[in-house]
């Protein structure tokens, strides 16, 4: 005679297994078995571009929708002002990744503002540059180019109280696919940051649209420079190449430290610091393993009643990041390859210099 439990099993298998094999039933399965995920993959990718039809509304959306929130902090009424926005890729909330640029020459400047929304100052700071260039053409020159990002995370920032982190809960300065990112980022999460949930990296690299959006600046526009707007630290962060690098620095890391030094100079001598930067940041991604001389400006409040006098401090700065000349001498390093680059809209890609 068979045990109790041997036939309790049989009885059961003989019971589900009409069920299980209908196919009928599959599908029922498969959606109890997997949930859908909003991040971003190459699979994925269609759904988050804006086609050149709707861009030009899914900008004038965005714009109205600025305007009310600026009036919030008590900022300028109209942020976008008359400017030629672009927006080729939009949030998981729908919202378009803004840019714009100036100039079409050989020697380009990359300016991102508002990476972490809560960082209230520096929003409005790549906006107000945008406009100061657009009504001074004359300090883009011939063979420049400036292309600035001032709203990389919208989705943080429209919330009723402004987040670091994304709509999916991912801090994108710690999401980049650098090289040591399967090894660091979530430990380094989970020991140096306590598992704090507004430096949570993602579960995966270039999982968030706001981290591809900027990677596709960068592969697309082939910046000779990186400039990222920041707050509070109260200091110019230079990220590389030659980060935390003392000394026997090649020629690319010394004219790349200079700029950093010409940038604080400008700007009533402010403090410079070499900060370490972290697995899936901009500064490893871009000025450590792409040796992209790339410069972090960290404000030193996030009061919002303070942006007017920050704009005055760092305007000299920013436009110094735009017209310091800088020899080529970008090296080439692993993990280089371009991700996310097969758009057909523009802006077209420029002689890869890597």
């Amino acid at each position: 005679m068979l045990p109790r439990s041997l036939l309790t099993t049989l009885s059961f298998a003989m019971l589900t297994l009409p069920a299980w094999a209908d196919e009928a039933h599959y599908s029922d399965i498969l959606q109890r078995a997997f949930i859908s995920s909003s991040s971003i993959s190459q699979e994925t990718l269609e759904s988050f571009k804006i086609s050149e039809a709707a861009e030009p509304l899914a900008i004038k959306d965005i714009c109205a929708k600025l305007s009310l929130k600026f009036k919030k902090y008590r900022w300028e009424n109209d942020p976008c002002g008359e400017l030629n926005w672009r927006a080729t890729l939009r949030t998981v909330k729908n919202n378009p990744l803004l840019f714009i640029t100036f100039g079409a020459g050989s020697d380009a400047t990359l300016i991102l503002s508002a990476v972490h929304p809560d960082e209230l100052t520096p929003i409005p700071m790549g906006f107000r540059l945008a406009k100061h260039l657009s009504d001074h053409p004359e300090l883009v020159t011939s063979d420049q180019q400036v292309i600035v990002a001032p709203l990389v995370n919208p989705d943080g920032f429209f919330l009723d109280d402004p987040t670091r982190t994304n709509a999916r809960g991912v801090d994108t300065n710690r999401n980049f696919f650098t090289l040591d990112w399967y090894d660091k980022s979530l430990s380094w999460w989970k020991t140096l940051k306590s598992k704090k949930l507004p430096y949570f990296p993602g579960h995966f690299p270039n999982s968030e649209v706001e981290t591809v959006f900027q990677v596709r600046l960068i592969d697309e526009f082939q910046p000779d420079k990186i400039l990222s707007i920041h707050a509070p630290l109260g200091f110019i962060d230079y990220d590389g190449p030659g980060d935390q690098k003392p000394s026997t620095l090649s020629e690319a890391e010394r004219q790349a430290k200079s700029l950093a030094d010409a940038i604080a100079k400008k700007s009533n001598n402010y403090r410079i610091v070499d900060y370490s930067f972290y697995p899936g940041s901009l500064g490893n991604f871009a000025g450590n393993e792409r040796h992209i001389p790339t410069i972090t400006l960290e404000l030193a409040t996030t009061d919002a009643k303070k942006v007017d006098s920050y704009w005055g401090q760092f305007l000299p700065g920013l436009l110094q990041s735009i017209s310091y000349p800088f020899k080529k001498t970008i090296e080439k390093t692993n993990n280089t390859q371009k991700f996310y680059s097969d758009f057909n809209d523009k802006p077209k890609p420029k002689t890869d210099k890597s």
